[in-house]
């Protein structure tokens, strides 16, 4: 029986690979139910995010937790869903995101709320949380923007338009 300070010293590195696999897991499965929502896969959302680890929120478990109040306000549990969303919004502060991350998460979920609302008014704990604040949409990482969009999109349309066709010679 080995006592705890007679352990090997390479413990620390086996965690911390450990701990990197769980986060990678975790951020492709958020991936994957936000492709299938964005489907209006609601099971194949629910199936993807039931595969995520169970991760610190300040690693990826705030993701995990916003993927997981869209799907309940996806679903029609909307008190559910927006609690969610208030409880995650938050505590963004809580994680090494940046500024501007932090509060394209939080226009993110306050567009989300507001759409599945009678009156289309978000919940004033939501509206708290945005207020008064600006970001720059080009310093936002491309993997938020990408899992997380703000405008609905459109999965029969082309990702690049093609140019306008040329105006007619003039003779």
């Amino acid at each position: 029986m080995l006592h705890r300070w007679t352990q090997p010293m390479f413990s620390g590195r086996k965690s911390a690979e450990k701990r990197r696999e769980q986060i990678e897991t975790a951020q492709e499965a958020v991936r994957e139910a936000m492709q299938a929502l964005n489907a209006e896969d609601l099971d194949g959302a629910r199936s993807a995010l039931s595969g995520a680890p169970k991760t610190h929120f300040a690693d990826v478990g705030w993701k995990t937790g916003l993927a997981g109040a869209m799907i309940d306000l996806k679903s029609g549990r909307r008190r559910s869903g927006t609690s969610k969303l208030v409880a995650v919004c938050s505590r963004l502060d809580d994680t090494s995101l940046s500024k501007d991350d932090k509060n394209y998460l939080r226009l993110y979920a306050l567009y989300r709320s507001s759409e599945v609302t009678k009156d289309r008014k978000a919940p004033v704990e939501l509206r708290e949380l945005v207020e008064d604040f600006r970001f720059d949409h080009t310093l936002v990482d491309p993997e938020l923007r990408s899992d997380f969009p703000l405008r609905k999109l459109d999965p029969e349309a082309p990702e690049t338009a093609s140019p306008p066709p040329p105006p007619p010679a003039m003779s």
